[in-house]
Order: structure tokens, then sequence, then C-alpha cells
């Protein structure tokens, strides 16, 4: 039995629900806490060979300079957020930030034209209220955003609460891990390294406390293998770094003709991240 983290209640709010798995072995029924990665067998070899990849593709110039541009995008954001009902914000200053939230830019013209300014503020502003947990945050933008996707509002929230408090919360978006369908560069990392997938999708309840300890168990694999990666932004590049392979391997690799516009990975990578627009410039 699935349940699903965030479920909408009779009275149209969103609750949070514990992240456990149900299983049943020899006749007992047990909770078992889903991960990818952490509490599950990897194969070594696969291992040693991941990283070796991984540190060939990306050295530690390119690391420093992903780290420098998502503290700038951090920057923004905090700044954007904390002085919500403070400076007078548009439309505009909206679709900036919405801007840099690679898997809801499609979205971002109609998204514009169904919030209005003031549900955009009131909403934004519980994700700014830092005495109250993430989970609660996450929440009342849920309950509160004017606009009907769930998954697009759930992209929303949790990239913004990642690049406000980096050190707190881990990133997650779509591109990560889809529950829904199992897919993202995290499943994908994990069928590379684990090699004992049985072919079911990764399906399974999972909640922010669960990708937080993911995230953490990502930056021990890292340092185990001497591979240059730290908080709160390692992860995020690591797993950037992951989906870029995914698109080539999968899209751009095995059909030229069809993908003329798929950016090379270190320019998708920053795409990913939302960082292609800033730069690094020395004040």
């Amino acid at each position: 039995m699935l349940t699903f983290t965030l479920k909408k209640t009779l009275n149209n709010k969103y609750s949070i629900i514990n992240s456990k798995q149900l299983i049943i072995k020899n006749n007992k029924l047990l909770y078992a806490m889903p991960y990818f990665l952490k509490n599950n067998k990897i194969d070594e070899r696969y291992e040693t060979k991941f990283f070796a990849i991984i540190k060939e593709n990306l050295n530690n110039e390119k690391i420093d300079e992903f780290n420098f541009l998502l503290k700038k995008k951090t920057a923004i954001i905090r700044d954007f957020l904390n002085n919500i009902g403070k400076r007078s914000y548009s439309v505009l200053d909206y679709e900036n930030i919405l801007s840099m939230i690679f898997s809801i830019r499609r979205h971002k013209e109609k998204i514009l034209s169904t919030v209005d300014i003031e549900n955009l503020n009131s909403s934004f502003k519980f994700l700014a209220q830092v005495k109250k947990l993430p989970e609660v945050r996450l929440a009342r933008f849920l309950e509160t955003f004017g606009y009907d996707d769930l998954l697009i509002k759930k992209d929303i929230s949790l990239e913004i609460l990642h690049f406000f408090e980096p050190d707190k919360n881990a990133l997650w978006t779509s591109w990560i891990y889809r529950q829904d369908n199992g897919t993202g560069s995290l499943p994908y990392m994990a069928d590379f390294l684990k090699r004992t997938w049985d072919g079911n999708p990764y399906v399974m309840p999972f909640s922010l406390k669960d990708m937080s300890e993911e995230t953490g168990y990502l930056y021990e694999l890292s340092a185990k293998n001497g591979f240059y990666a730290e908080p709160p932004y390692g992860a995020d590049i690591l797993l950037a770094y992951m989906y870029s392979d995914y698109v080539f391997k999968m899209v751009y690799a095995e059909s030229k003709s069809l993908s003329p516009a798929v950016p090379d990975g270190y320019s998708l990578m920053k795409k990913l991240l939302g960082v292609e627009k800033l730069r690094r410039v020395s004040c």
C-alpha cells in the first residue's frame, strides 16, 4: 500500500502524510523507509566506475563555478522573499523568479495570467516563514497558491524552499524525482549504482525528510570516492549532471536529427539549476 506524501483533504486543504511503505513479510506487517540509495546495497564496481566518470567530467573548476552561481541564485531568492510586503512587486518580478525554476518555465505565462499579484504575494510569503517547519510552509503554499496543477505548485515551492535555506532543505523538483511515475535523475542514478533493479518503477512514498537523508547519503558517497561535492549545492550539481547524462543518452545521442536544440551537457546543467542567465562577474 503506497501513500502519497501530500494528500488533498475533503475541505480542499493539503496535509503532510508520513512517508512509510507498508510491507508484509512472514505474515507480519512491517514499515520500511523508502530510499533509492541509502540502506541499499550498491555494486562497488559500478560505484568506482561512476565516480571516475563524474570526476573526469566535473572538475573542481566547474564545480566552483556552479557553487558561485548557485550562491548567487540563493541571494536573489532570499532578497525577494524577505522583501514581500516591503517592496511593491509586479508580475514581472515574479516572472524573473519563476524563470529560475527550470521545470515550470513553459507554464510561466499561464501561471502569471491565472494567479493575481495579491495571491502571488500571500502564497510566496508562506515560504519565507522560517520559524515554521518546511512541511508546514509547503502545505500552506499548496493550499493558498491559486493554480490547479499540483506538480507545478510543488516544483515552485520546493525549489524556492531549497534556495531560500539551502543548508536546511534539499533540492527536490520533478526532474530529480517524480513520485507519480518514478522517473528522475535520482532513480536513474540508483539504477546505475545498485544494478539490482527489479524492473518496477520507483513509485513510492517520499517525504522532505527522506529527500534530505538521501541527499546526505550522496555527500557520504561522494566523499568516500574522492569527489569534490560539498553541501549545500554539491548534490544539486551531481543530480543535474545525472539528468543531463540521461537526456543525451535517451534523446540526443540516439537521434541527433530529432534534437538539434539540445544543449551540451554543461549548458543543460545550468538550465536545470536555473543559473544559465547568471554570470560569474566580480563586483
